[in-house]
């Protein structure tokens, strides 16, 4: 198999994403309605440790000179997914 091209890449990127996404939120529906208290602390756990990771990144400079503004694109992203991982609703986390 050859190298992929760039937007083949992208294309990678993007659809891997986007299945972890449904798996973790897969997984979470399944916790919450099964064990509600183990969801809560696991997905917080998990919450924790992308909050360490995206500090880090800031910090440390890890991605370049781009660190901080990457540290804060993947947070709202990740916090998007996490926030349908709870059943959050977004309209909801508007009006509060």
């Amino acid at each position: 198999m050859g190298a992929l091209k760039a937007e083949d890449e992208q294309a990678v990127e993007r659809l891997t994403l986007r299945l972890l996404q449904d798996a973790y939120c897969d997984l979470a529906a399944v916790l919450r309605g099964a064990q509600p208290a183990a969801a809560a602390a696991i997905l917080a756990v998990m919450e924790q440790r992308v909050t360490d990771v995206l500090t880090r990144i800031c910090q440390q400079g890890s991605e370049g000179a781009a660190s901080e503004r990457i540290a804060i694109a993947v947070g709202e992203r990740m916090g998007e997914i996490m926030d349908q991982a709870h059943g959050r609703d977004g309209s909801a986390a508007l009006a509060a």
